[in-house]
């Protein structure tokens, strides 16, 4: 009896490693979108949450409206992020959104805080 391998053999190991290496490569693809897009997230929300301690630091309660703002985008380190402000009704809301895409798709965080005419 001859000893090694049919061709048969063969071309089923090589079908078996080429599904094998493609669903490997495929899982460490979404891995790496997964961890950037944890680091967008991350990013929005302290964008957001700064945008909110400015506005703490209103001079008066008026003085909040005047945060209003349409979605623009950022500048310096974060020109992939957009964000907007819109302040209502009385106690103010104010509504931070914070904008990025991924994979074609528009993504945000969006981040509601009340502010009342307390100690101003």
């Amino acid at each position: 009896m001859k000893k090694g391998f049919t061709l048969l053999e063969m071309l089923v190991t090589i079908v078996l490693l080429t599904v094998g290496i493609t669903s490997i490569l495929r899982v460490v693809s979404m891995a790496m979108f997964a961890d950037t897009d944890l680091e967008n997230v991350i990013t929005a929300r302290y964008l957001a949450q700064e945008t909110v301690e400015e506005i703490k630091g209103a001079v008066s309660y008026s003085d909040i409206d005047n945060f209003n703002s349409i979605r623009s985008t950022l500048t310096g380190d974060f020109v992939d992020f957009d964000r907007e402000v819109i302040v209502s009704g009385d106690p103010k809301q104010v509504d931070v959104t914070v904008y990025w895409s991924a994979r074609g798709q528009d993504r945000s965080v969006d981040l509601v805080t009340l502010f009342t005419n307390y100690d101003y």
